[in-house]
């Protein structure tokens, strides 16, 4: 299940110049972590929240790239790429390596 995690965050991370792509890659990865975020909230409620929070967050901004102001399409954009770029970086070094399957 992680390696094919990671594998969907190197599609996302290729994908982060193209937001019709970006946000399809980010839908359905979160969908496919969500059976990982339910495991990991039996022993780290408050780490599987965070993640979670992470997904929503980017998964909002994507949103409001689809119809923004001009004036906000470049700090949206900055923030979408942040936190996806976080939310992986979280995973693969802090979450992924530490957690092994019940």
């Amino acid at each position: 299940m992680i390696a094919a995690l990671m594998q969907e965050h190197r599609a996302i991370e290729a994908a982060l110049d193209s937001l019709p792509l970006l946000k399809e890659l980010l839908v359905t990865h979160y969908r496919n972590e969500e059976a990982f975020l339910t495991q990991l909230a039996v022993d780290e409620p408050a780490l599987a929240a965070k993640l979670r929070a992470q997904h929503e967050e980017a998964l909002e901004i994507a949103g409001h790239l689809e119809d923004p102001l001009p004036a906000d399409v470049a700090y949206l954009q900055k923030r979408l790429v942040a936190i996806v770029q976080h939310n992986i970086i979280e995973e693969e070094r802090d979450v992924f390596p530490n957690w092994h399957f019940r």
